[in-house]
């Protein structure tokens, strides 16, 4: 019996160092989402698979230039939003079509975590590199 009082407030201590900026929800008693697998460094054109609710891969390295097409191979439709930023907004991206990102200067350099706001789970990561960057 204490051990089921006494948790939330362990759990709540222990991840209360956690940034709060990023989209992971992390609560007691259920698993932290965490980010989805697998990197592309694209310096040209690249595509992202929307697939079984999620993306794939979850973290895109780009540079100034670079075309990143989300491609819906689900049944479902979905959207590619920027989390806590106004960098983009696709619309409604029905099953087989792709919706379309150029990466310019308009982006400053940084991470941009991004999802479907249709199926929030759904969580990526953009990763825009200095125009100096030799990491691509």
């Amino acid at each position: 019996m204490i051990a089921a009082v006494a948790y939330p407030v362990v759990y709540a201590e222990v991840n209360s160092n956690q940034s709060s900026n990023g989209p992971f929800f992390c609560a007691p008693l259920i698993p932290c989402q965490k980010q989805p697998p697998g990197v592309i460094y694209c310096t040209s054109v690249c595509t992202i698979n929307m697939q079984d609710a999620s993306f794939s891969p979850g973290t895109i390295n780009a540079t100034y230039g670079s075309k990143i097409i989300w491609l819906n191979k689900d049944g479902l439709p979905h959207t590619v939003t920027a989390f806590n930023s106004s960098a983009w907004h696709s619309f409604l991206i029905p099953p087989g079509q792709t919706f379309t990102l150029l990466i310019t200067p308009a982006l400053m350099p940084g991470s941009y975590y991004y999802y479907c706001s249709i199926h929030p789970f759904m969580i990526g990561l953009l990763n825009v590199l200095p125009a100096n960057s030799s990491s691509a």
